[in-house]
């Protein structure tokens, strides 16, 4: 029974010292095999490196690197040597000041005593900055890793969608723990090969590499810009490697179904590909659908989408939808829901139903309960917030005083209160949104989500998200005005106001909402966090910020 992943990889480079732990795509497309023996050598020469550059036990450090050998070295041996890394997102087009001034207020809020970076980098960030080759000394003779499983392993900055992220505090048994439950909720096998190409800074992505040690398979470990460039290549690694474990956000499959309608690959075979978890942002039945129609021709399994359910707080996943079967989706009456709080099933025909898609069951484990306002479960179909209890779940944040206290975030029987809204059927779980979120109008409580979902569809948007729902205090009346802020490809200008009319006829009748206030806003300029989530709080503001002008264009 190992300890750590690094553990798990020390005792695999002694067994099967052969065997293929890595295959890595790097940013120049170059491909490169690393055997667990490889591995163990990398991880040796980094650890030697942080101690020549003082670096110890306890002592945190920032990694900016990108996707690649480096980025494995040097976070394993961060691991090893029981340094804790805070893995930053790389600057968008070059490191800026503002970009520096971040790194600069990470580094004060952590105590970080480096900054490791690639050379191109280090000259434009907040000394003292470090480089990978400046960490490559000469091998240890490796023995027990300086931690265990009570040990902080690193800081994992959360997704920021409703405030500032604050820095949970990961710990080795909390991976070790989130790994084997996903393990045994996806029934893992041993010729299993994971394929991912989510940002590192993620806790999708970073958890990924640790699954792939704790279960002791192969990884396809891709830089997330040659997604971007042609986010196809995804599907053609699974192809080509015979990836069985793949997960990505659900924006990722819904691009990837439009790239495709427009035009059809050659020779993808994907059905070696059996778990799909669909999870980071909110999980649609038309992407799910989309997905599905569109790759079910080149052999996708209709029971590889699995919504998910996670949060950084409980080190990557919460609930696991049931392998053996397609995703479901629950029908409620959406009148219901912002009435009563109450999910209330309706036939798949009904107008007033709306799609709520199941993200399973909790983990193996792990314990998880809907509450009411006074932390009170509920029945079942009642809506509540989420709480999370179990060995993945973190024991707090790193201080800091602009984000409270962990008693806050954590019940008095050991529950962290998420923030999210949801609600369960025969023990599976529907998230609906974020209870910072809620639009309140006149008493009633409606789910951004939902509007978002129900705007689209009336505008018949190709695209999603193309819609953003808010609620800003309304300054005559004691309750809030919905907001939209609408993609402006959705329409030409001169058909806005057409687009606008048949939304606002539609809300009127299908939730009784009136006096909408409509901006039409470009894409790149919505607040977006770092893994791409829409950053609701700053839009009410920038919303706020619009009103005192003449112009509803934001």
């Amino acid at each position: 029974m190992t300890g750590t992943v690094v553990h798990a990889l020390l005792d695999s480079a002694r067994r099967t010292p052969d065997r293929l732990a890595f295959r890595v795509i790097e940013r120049d497309e170059g491909e490169f095999a690393l055997s667990c023996a490889d591995m163990a050598r990398l991880l040796g020469e980094t650890a030697a490196g942080l101690g020549a550059q003082d670096l110890h036990k306890g002592d945190r450090v920032i990694l900016v690197l990108p996707t690649s050998r480096d980025f494995l070295a040097v976070y394993l041996g961060c691991l090893y040597a029981g340094v804790v890394p805070v893995v930053a997102a790389e600057p968008r087009g070059g490191a800026g000041e503002r970009y520096a001034q971040h790194l600069r207020r990470l580094a004060d809020h952590t105590g970080a005593r480096r900054i490791i970076a690639p050379p191109d980098l280090a000259q434009a960030l907040p000394a003292p900055v470090t480089t990978p080759e400046a960490l490559r000394g000469a091998a240890l003779d490796l023995d027990a890793p300086r931690v265990g499983p009570e040990g902080l392993a690193h800081l994992q900055a959360t997704s920021g969608s409703t405030g500032d992220p604050k820095l949970a505090m990961v710990r080795h048994g909390n991976i070790v723990a989130n790994v084997r439950a996903i393990a045994q909720a996806i029934r893992a096998r041993p010729d299993d090969l994971l394929v991912s190409w989510l940002p590192l800074f993620h806790d999708m992505g970073l958890i990924g590499i640790s699954y792939a040690l704790q279960a002791r398979i192969p990884m396809v470990l891709a830089d997330p810009v040659a997604f971007l460039r042609n986010p196809m290549s995804w599907l053609h690694w699974i192809s080509r490697y015979g990836g069985t474990l793949s997960p990505a956000p659900s924006s990722a499959f819904h691009i990837c179904a439009r790239v495709a309608r427009r035009r059809p690959p050659d020779g993808l075979d994907l059905s070696s590909w059996r778990v799909a978890l669909c999870g980071a942002e909110p999980v649609h039945e038309s992407t799910m659908r989309e997905f599905q129609d569109t790759f079910g021709p080149f052999g996708l399994p209709e029971t590889t989408l699995l919504p998910v359910y996670g949060l950084a707080e409980s080190t990557l996943a919460v609930t696991i939808s049931d392998v053996d079967r397609p995703y479901a989706v629950d029908r409620v009456d959406a009148e219901a829901v912002t009435a009563e709080g109450h999910a209330e099933p309706r036939p798949a025909d009904d107008p007033r139903g709306v799609a709520m898609v199941c993200v399973g069951r909790v983990l193996p484990g792990h314990r998880l309960r809907i509450v009411d306002e006074d932390g009170e479960p509920v029945p079942e179909r009642m809506i509540g917030e989420i709480e999370v209890a179990g060995p993945s779940v973190i024991d707090g944040y790193l201080a800091g005083p602009e984000h409270g206290t962990d008693d806050a975030f954590r019940t008095p029987d050991g529950h962290h209160r998420t923030g999210d809204l949801g609600y369960q059927v025969d023990g599976e779980v529907y998230v609906t949104g974020r209870r910072k979120d809620l639009v309140i109008i006149a008493g009633r409580n409606y789910i951004p989500d939902q509007l978002e979902r129900f705007v689209e569809a009336v505008t018949e948007s190709p695209r999603t998200p193309a819609v953003v729902a808010v609620g800003v205090p309304d300054r005559s009346l004691p309750t809030e005005q919905l907001h939209l802020l609408l993609d402006e490809r959705l329409a030409e200008e001169g058909e806005r106001q057409a687009v606008t009319d048949r939304v606002t006829r539609a809300l009127a009748e299908a939730f009784g909402i009136a006096g909408v206030g409509f901006h039409w806003i470009a894409r790149s300029k919505l607040p977006r966090t770092t893994s791409g989530k829409i950053q609701r709080h700053l839009c009410r503001k920038m919303i706020e910020e619009q009103l005192t002008a003449p112009s509803r264009h934001v």
